[in-house]
């Protein structure tokens, strides 16, 4: 606007104020889309909704949070005190050994083959006795008990295993730092249920049952059985990168040799022992190769069907498309339902379904220590527990590379600080139930939700997968009888930091915790890569 004088009164300059309108406008609109594009805005009304009566899944929470051991492992490392209090803190419901791989590799009792508990000799013995021709390879084991291929073992006493690398059982140069013995004991220790993996790969029917009557006959020897019930055929047999998927004519493992090989151990070990479980193919991915193959071949004895995933890409970073992968765990354990009721509907229903190896990816790189690990763990859980898996067993303790790892510790961590998927799973062990609950959600695709409750305490879990982005969400509990109190647990960047040079934790610590009052239309705030759980006690 202007003043006019010759007449006395405001006029307006139309051109102009025009172009001051527009160029506001304009203003306003970039100011508006780009609140929008970075994800500022916080006009989306954001909301979840828990049905609390309509249960989805019910299962045994401690047997979810299982890991897996190796003999690979150093002894001290499996004793050290503050591992060994985080471990227990975790309330694992069950532990399987002896170590993945080396499963298809080991003679699991070595007694009068290998002599000597330590067989490792210096380097400048190794050289000598390369030089005067022999093999370093065989110092320490009896080498005139190696015969047709095989070593003969002698069951009537126990010696710590060896390892063979291949299918003429030729000895390897690393056996491991502790034996079969040490992990049973270990397991033990926690009141878990042991999971064993024989050697379907390069072993015998006989070794196996050797091992099942081994574990329980050991009462006649005044000494503690132990209670293994689940015994698991083989690992990840489909996989090129195993002792024992090439067969001995050159050929590949397929469905009806490994179905084949099952039936003989399988029928022998429950023979040996009626009261165990055993169970396969341990497939090595949800793609579940052999799975319904051996459901169907109704002569097999199953007491559980097993398999693997690494759901994520190996270059992949992304919270979002990594749990979207991690999520056709859905897929994969309705697809094993749908054989269960097809082949075996009699047995459908004691059947158990048994992951028993999950971590993000197979590339052990930054993105399974840093807390990236944390939030799609936690995420991959609740998938787990909606899917109605009834064993899922976490890879591994220890395993760490110079890249990353997926252990729970770094063994070469004087603190034995947790590492990130550590804390995913101590919150579902500390604050989740045993029953999960419908929960309607209206929130962006890099948040996740899982609701569960266990003796009328609700317990509201929320993943905010992003880098950068806060929400608000606000909670429907017109449903809910929640005396106006709830105890709000935080994870975030405050309790776990990576030290991206050395991949340690500099901060590794538990979560927070404060009572809060709530209403009916509580609004919660979740910050960019963090956890929230709402607690809601009767």
């Amino acid at each position: 606007m202007k003043w006019d004088k010759g007449e006395n009164k405001y006029s307006i300059n139309i051109n102009t104020s025009v172009m001051k309108i527009n160029k506001c406008i304009s203003l306003f609109l970039i100011i508006i889309g780009f609140s929008v594009f970075t994800g500022y805005s916080q006009t989306t009304n954001y909301s979840l909704k828990v049905n609390p009566n309509h249960v989805i899944s019910t299962y045994d929470k401690a047997m979810l949070l299982g890991t897996n051991i190796g003999i690979y492992y150093e002894e001290s490392h499996l004793m050290n005190f503050k591992m060994l209090q985080r471990l227990h803190d975790l309330n694992p419901g069950i532990i399987r050994m002896p170590g993945g791989s080396w499963s298809n590799e080991l003679y699991w009792n070595g007694n009068k083959v290998r002599l000597s508990e330590e067989s490792y000799i210096d380097s400048k013995s190794w050289e000598n006795t390369i030089k005067e021709g022999g093999n370093p390879i065989t110092v320490g084991f009896d080498t005139n008990r190696y015969k047709n291929e095989r070593w003969e073992v002698d069951y009537s006493g126990y010696a710590p295993g060896f390892r063979i690398n291949d299918n003429e059982h030729h000895l390897s140069d690393y056996h491991g730092f502790t034996d079969v013995l040490f992990l049973h004991k270990f397991i033990r220790s926690f009141g878990a249920e042991t999971m064993v993996t024989v050697n379907m790969g390069t072993g015998t029917v006989e070794m196996a049952v050797e091992w099942v009557k081994w574990v329980k006959q050991r009462k006649n020897y005044a000494r503690e059985p132990f209670d293994v019930k689940y015994w698991e055929m083989g690992n990840e047999l489909d996989g090129n990168w195993e002792v024992g998927y090439y067969l001995p004519d050159g050929s590949e493992m397929n469905a009806k040799e490994y179905i084949r090989r099952y039936k003989l151990f399988a029928k022998a070990m429950k023979q040996a022992d009626p009261d165990i479980k055993v169970g396969g193919s341990v497939a090595s991915s949800m793609q579940l190769v052999f799975i319904e193959a051996l459901i169907k071949d109704t002569d097999a004895p199953i007491d559980f069907i097993s398999f693997h995933t690494y759901p994520s890409h190996n270059d992949e970073h992304d919270f979002v498309k990594m749990i979207n992968e991690g999520a056709k765990i859905n897929d994969a354990v309705a697809k094993i339902k749908t054989w269960l009721k097809t082949y075996r509907p009699q047995e459908k229903d004691h059947i158990e379904i048994a992951l028993t190896e999950w971590n993000i990816k197979v590339r052990e790189d930054i993105t399974t220590v840093d807390i990236l690990n944390t939030l799609w763990s936690a995420a991959m859980l609740g998938e787990i527990a909606k899917a109605g898996i009834d064993i899922a067993i976490q890879w591994d303790l220890f395993s760490t590379t110079n890249t990353g790892g997926h252990g729970l510790f770094n063994p070469k961590d004087p603190d034995m600080a947790a590492r990130s998927q550590y804390w995913a799973i101590y919150l579902w062990s500390r604050y989740m139930g045993n029953n999960m609950l419908e929960t309607k959600l209206n929130v962006p695709d890099f948040v996740r939700a899982y609701t569960t409750i266990n003796n009328d305490t609700i317990s509201v879990m929320m993943i905010n997968g992003s880098e950068n982005k806060d929400v608000s969400i606000t909670l429907d509990l017109a449903d809910i009888e929640t005396r106006g109190k709830a105890t709000e647990v935080s994870f975030s960047k405050q309790q776990f930091v990576l030290n991206t040079q050395t991949l340690l934790p500099t901060v590794s610590k538990k979560p927070a915790l404060k009572e809060i009052s709530v209403s009916k239309n509580q609004t919660i705030h979740l910050p960019s890569n963090s956890i929230k759980i709402i607690r809601f006690y009767p």
